[in-house]
């Protein structure tokens, strides 16, 4: 058995490998979990030159070295000579054997076994026929009473869709014309988003059925506003203050300060008196002497002028702002009905603003009033609340306006906004229906019969076929191709594609149908279907004992849905486990778990006097790169969060969980957290807000659209995660490493706003 990779140097994305002190040696069943691109493929390259016992050509520089138990250290150096029997499932197999685009394949050679009396086994299959005939005639039947009872069911269904938007004032012909065939449409395009989530709330329906409501209004003419600048406000605030607290120094005249009117009375005087550039006094006609109007000149001082020219240009500046925060906003009825009640809400919380900053500018007004007054006093002057009554003006002021902007908003886009509340309310009519008369029961009952009906008919084509086998003469290579037919017919769960020996070509011909037309145009599974097919009839080619073999399979899943990802497991246990040893390496978390929980169960525990004894079989690892510009990947011990839990979300919260307690931050792991961070978010936003966001960002609006983590999130995720270039202009690479840490806080914290209960938790499992 092989018991480690010592190493791996300038092996592809394995630039300078060295297994973990802590890293567990490989065992009879082992099994490895990675990401695409974090560097399978490229360790099945690894044992795949141990097959040809040479180095892969891709990697002819490469050193390596590897420890087995059955024999010395194998290295690059002398991997020509190794003894080891190991067959490896993997791209290059599948190029060296099949040929998809002229569909055919190299032989098999499966040594003949004694035949039996032919005649005896064709007599057996008649009586088969039959039997099979009669079952299936019975399940044929009951699949098509089954049918027609669905079809009642559906009819039942439809109308009461049709009736429940006949009750709303719509002119969309779908819904007032809503059939069997249209909503057995829907159900088929909607089939995993039908669900109990998707029956919506009471106040929810209501909102929606006023927004299909053909009622277009018309746009409305938002009026030209400004929010306050508050650091202006308050910066002017600051100078008032200065002022008031400020008695202007001069050779006062006393009459003048104690008699406020009579002062400003003197001081427009003494302006009129030099612009008549007269000697003698405007009011009395006496002549003024110089010493009085030097008298009065000392009184005004330049200083005092300019005060009473800084509170002029104060009283001014809030004369404005009192103009800007008198701004009149539409009345409620003129907004579409889904709008209304929240607008009244804020209408009525914006006018409490309007008045408290008018009260306030008001009382500014009057302070400047009395320093104008009474230049020569001092006056209190306190605006603590000055800021928050203005921010609170703001606020409400953007929110008023943004009703008036998705009143528009809903103008310009009316037909697809509507469109979407009529999808929203379709699903919920129809999940009501199904939910209610249980319709997944009916769905998945009529699915087993015709499974049972269709397996009965494949039966048949295969008996039916047996005189054929019965009566030729079976080559080596006739019978591999039997034995694969076989097995792929059982893993695909039909057999209308085979191999058939062809003396000319030497090796099979693909084939599909009873024409034995050549197998084109096929689907990317039932390519891969055929390759692990074809791969485990060649592991028994010329008498090989699987007993007696190491095989490595790199993900024999590729493009299968959920069933055949089950069969490809089934099959890879049926004829894998007596293996000597086995490597399973695959990207799909669905499929490790299937083949973890069989590989567990490997495992055995004693007690021997008292004391637990473990018996490993089986060990688990993931294959791991980093997101750096130099990119390396590493083979570690599998995570608590892969081997206890049955969902990759775990795996990711687990890592970034783990990067958030690093202090210290190098560039792969903050391109990681970014990479992370988007898969966890869209894995978590997606299940908590299911209505169709069309890409990243809407989606973390829907989650924290208000929350000022919001850009910070999507800016720093957007920018660097699957980034692969060097950014020599924008910003700098220590701006990232700072984030890290901070990002990680900020998108667990998204989860923990959302979603208390789920995010403590997450954070209690992946600590166990």
């Amino acid at each position: 058995m092989i018991t480690n990779i010592n190493r791996l140097k300038s092996f592809g994305i394995f630039q300078d490998y060295k297994p973990a002190k802590d890293l567990h040696s490989f065992e009879k069943f082992n099994l490895f979990y990675g990401w695409n691109g974090s560097g399978k493929s490229t360790l099945t390259k690894l044992f795949l030159s141990l097959t040809d016992k040479k180095t892969h050509h891709h990697f002819e520089d490469a050193e390596y070295s590897v420890l087995a138990s059955t024999c010395p250290e194998i290295t690059h150096k002398n991997v020509s000579s190794n003894n080891i029997n190991i067959r490896v499932f993997n791209k290059d197999f599948i190029e060296r054997n099949v040929n998809f685009e002229q569909s055919k394949a190299n032989s098999i050679l499966i040594l003949s076994e004694e035949k039996k009396d032919e005649l005896l086994k064709y007599k057996e299959a008649l009586t088969t026929l039959n039997l099979k005939e009669e079952s299936y005639a019975s399940a044929k039947s009951q699949y098509e009473k089954q049918s027609e009872d669905l079809k009642k069911s559906l009819t039942k269904w439809a109308f009461n869709v049709k009736k429940s938007f006949e009750l709303i004032e719509t002119s969309n012909t779908y819904y007032l014309n809503y059939d069997r065939t249209k909503i057995s449409t829907f159900i088929r395009n909607n089939a995993t988003s039908i669900s109990k989530t998707s029956i919506l709330a009471v106040d929810k329906v209501k909102e929606l059925k006023n927004i299909i409501k053909p009622n277009r209004k018309p746009n409305i003419q938002l009026e030209q506003y400004k929010l306050i600048e508050i650091k202006e406000l308050i910066f002017k605030a600051d100078i008032l203050k200065n002022i008031l607290s400020q008695s202007i120094y001069s050779k006062q005249i006393k009459r003048l300060v104690e008699t406020p009117e009579l002062n400003s009375w003197i001081e427009k005087g003494l302006d009129l008196h030099r612009l008549s550039e007269n000697s003698n006094c405007e009011f009395c006609q006496q002549p003024l002497s110089k010493e009085r109007i030097k008298e009065l000149n000392d009184h005004f001082s330049q200083s005092y002028k300019s005060m009473m020219e800084a509170l002029k240009g104060l009283q001014n500046y809030v004369n404005t702002v009192l103009e800007k925060v008198n701004i009149n906003f539409t009345e409620s009825l003129e907004l579409y009905e889904e709008f209304q009640e929240s607008y009244i809400n804020s209408k009525s919380v914006h006018l409490n603003n309007i008045q408290k900053c008018h009260d306030m500018l008001l009382s500014i007004i009057e302070v400047v009033d009395r320093k104008l007054h009474n230049p020569f006093d001092v006056i209190e002057f306190e605006y603590d609340q000055l800021s928050s009554v203005f921010e609170c003006l703001n606020t409400s002021l953007i929110l008023m306006s943004d009703f008036v902007e998705k009143h528009n908003l809903k103008n310009q886009s009316f037909d697809e906004i509507v469109k979407k509340a009529q999808y929203q309310l379709e699903l919920h009519f129809v999940s009501e229906q199904l939910m209610k008369d249980n319709y997944s029961s009916l769905e998945s009952m009529i699915k087993k019969v015709l499974q049972e009906r269709d397996e009965l008919f494949n039966e048949l084509r295969l008996i039916k076929e047996d005189v054929y086998k019965f009566e030729n003469a079976l080559l080596n290579e006739a019978i591999g191709a039997e034995k694969f037919n076989k097995s792929l017919a059982k893993f695909l769960g039909r057999s209308d594609i085979a191999l058939q020996f062809d003396k000319s070509l030497k090796g099979y011909k693909l084939i599909r149908g009873e024409k034995t037309a050549p197998a084109n145009n096929l689907s990317e599974g039932e390519k891969t279907a055929i390759a692990f097919v074809y791969f485990i009839s060649k592991l028994k080619e010329n008498g090989n004992q699987i007993d007696k073999t190491i095989i490595v399979v790199d993900d024999p899943i590729s493009s299968f849905d959920s069933n055949h990802l089950f069969h490809s497991y089934a099959y890879l246990k049926m004829e894998c486990e007596k293996a000597e040893q086995l490597f399973i390496l695959t990207h799909n978390f669905q499929y490790f778990k299937l083949v973890r929980d069989w590989l567990i169960k490997k495992n055995e525990t004693n007690w021997v006097n008292n004391l637990k004894v473990e018996k490993i079989k089986s060990r688990f690892y993931s294959v791991e790169c980093s997101n750096a510009l130099n990119r390396q990947s590493v083979i570690k011990n599998a995570n608590n969060t892969l081997i206890k839990f049955n969902s990759e979300y775990h795996y990711v919260f687990h890592k970034l969980n783990e990067l958030k307690e690093l202090s210290d931050l190098d560039i792969e792991k903050a391109f990681l957290i970014s990479n992370l961070s988007r898969k966890l978010l869209e894995a978590f936003l997606t299940f908590k807000f299911p209505k169709g966001r069309n890409d990243f960002n809407q989606l973390l609006q829907a989650g924290c659209s208000k929350s000022v983590s919001h850009e910070k999130v999507y800016r720093f995720i957007n920018k660097y995660s699957h980034n692969q270039q060097i950014d020599f202009h924008d910003t700098p690479i220590d701006n990232l490493l700072g984030e890290g840490n901070n990002i990680i806080n900020d998108v667990f914290k998204i989860l923990e706003d959302l979603d208390e209960i789920h995010f403590k938790e997450m954070r209690d499992l992946v600590s166990i």
